[in-house]
């Protein structure tokens, strides 16, 4: 079998060689990976290698910032050569270096009898066969020339038949460009059996129509003033949710959910000073993208982040905003932001990352996926964390208020907040 080596260097010039030693191996900054780099611009599961019977196939895993395979996009699984580059989403480059066991052998190796040959002079180059007319040169048997075309016509016949039943005129969608990438994580998605309501956020919701999903504008429509008032609350806030993620444009909260979350949104009804700063982040709205792309936050977050601090107070949210990126971003590193709920978890942790303590939840994250039999998706969540007491009432009631603010963000006249949307 064949041997293949990951070679790159670390951030801090460490030289590594390292083999892939399982038939599926995963590179990515999340902690189950085979090989981790705690590095914000991989996705948590970035690259697939998979051994196929001494063929190594590489995939991208739907990650945020994509792969480059010798210096072109990554967007088909591809057996790697010898050589080949790869660099994953500008966090890592490596290098593939594969070891075959067994040399190619020609055809002498194969057919090793001293009498297939002709020595004299007139004999043709060597390795080549030079059969006399009529007879079965060095025994090779004959039958394999009238079966072999046989063969071949009937297994066209076959293809062609194929080639018929699946191009039949009833099928009406065409099938994706080839240039198109998987926008979530193969890890992150939702398991299909699951009723909706025990299903964790942001997973898909049959409640979300299509108008809900993330406009590219600078507004949002009103919604029907005759939706209920925990729809409106579920409808604009999946439509945040949808904004603070990479790859998450099927988040939704759940009735219960939307409840706990509408109770704060009626705290904040009608607040003068929250009308005033939204107003205020609309303006700034171009410095607040720029910040965000720099510490590779989504600008819809680290804005919401930025209000929810100021609360009822009226501030500056691009000051604010400045001076919690940081943060952010070596949370980001630990946590993530491929997904809403990574977002929010990262929003409970601002506290303990204000203190430095920027692995304590990962930690934690990691002692609860070897404690409880939940998918690594329920888990990684702020209501699995506050059901278990692993987070803070206040660190819980700071990811609140920054759902309520995001969900007010998005048509604030709707909930009694006098400022035009943010959406960035």
């Amino acid at each position: 079998m064949s041997q293949l080596w990951i070679k790159f260097t670390d951030d801090d010039g460490e030289f590594h060689r390292l083999p892939v030693d399982k038939e599926v191996f995963v590179i990515g900054r999340g902690s189950t990976c085979d090989l981790v780099v705690p590095n914000a611009k991989l996705s948590r599961e970035h690259l697939r290698i998979e051994n196929s019977n001494g063929r190594f196939i590489v995939a991208d895993c739907g990650s945020s910032n994509g792969t480059e395979l010798n210096y072109g996009e990554l967007t088909e699984p591809t057996v790697i050569r010898n050589g080949d580059q790869a660099d994953l989403g500008g966090g890592l480059a490596i290098e593939f270096e594969l070891e075959a066991d067994q040399p190619i052998h020609s055809v002498n190796d194969q057919f090793p009898s001293a009498g297939m040959y002709d020595a004299g002079p007139a004999a043709g180059p060597p390795n080549v066969v030079t059969p006399v007319p009529g007879e079965n040169a060095g025994g090779f048997p004959i039958g394999i020339l009238i079966v072999g075309p046989l063969a071949a016509i009937f297994l066209i016949v076959i293809g062609i038949g194929l080639i018929y039943m699946f191009s039949s005129p009833t099928t009406t969608a065409e099938a994706p460009s080839r240039t198109t990438r998987t926008t979530r994580e193969p890890s992150d998605e939702p398991e299909d059996n699951k009723p909706s309501s025990s299903r964790t956020p942001a997973s898909s919701s049959p409640t979300i129509d299509s108008n809900d999903q993330p406009s590219t504008g600078n507004a949002s429509s009103p919604l029907p003033k005759s939706l209920g008032e925990t729809s409106k609350v579920e409808s604009n806030a999946a439509a945040f949710l949808r904004r603070i993620a990479h790859n998450d444009s099927t988040a939704f909260l759940t009735t219960d959910q939307a409840q706990k979350v509408n109770s704060r949104i009626k705290q904040l009804s009608g607040s003068s000073s929250l009308a005033a700063n939204i107003e205020s982040a609309r303006k700034s709205s171009s410095q607040l993208k720029t910040l965000a792309g720099s510490k590779n936050l989504p600008p819809q977050f680290l804005a919401t982040a930025a209000l929810s601090k100021l609360g009822t107070s009226r501030g500056d949210p691009l000051q604010m905003a400045q001076s919690m990126s940081d943060v952010f971003e070596k949370l980001n590193t630990q946590i993530g932001s491929e997904l809403s709920d990574d977002s929010l978890m990262m929003v409970a942790a601002f506290d303990q990352g204000q203190r430095g303590d920027f692995m304590g939840l990962r930690n934690t994250l990691q002692d609860l996926a070897n404690k409880f039999p939940d998918s690594s998706r329920a888990i990684r969540s702020i209501w699995f964390l506050q059901k278990q007491g692993k987070i803070s009432g206040p660190e819980f009631d700071f990811a609140i208020m920054f759902l309520a603010v995001g969900t007010i963000s998005q048509n604030p006249k709707d909930f009694g907040v006098n400022a035009e949307p943010l959406i960035l």
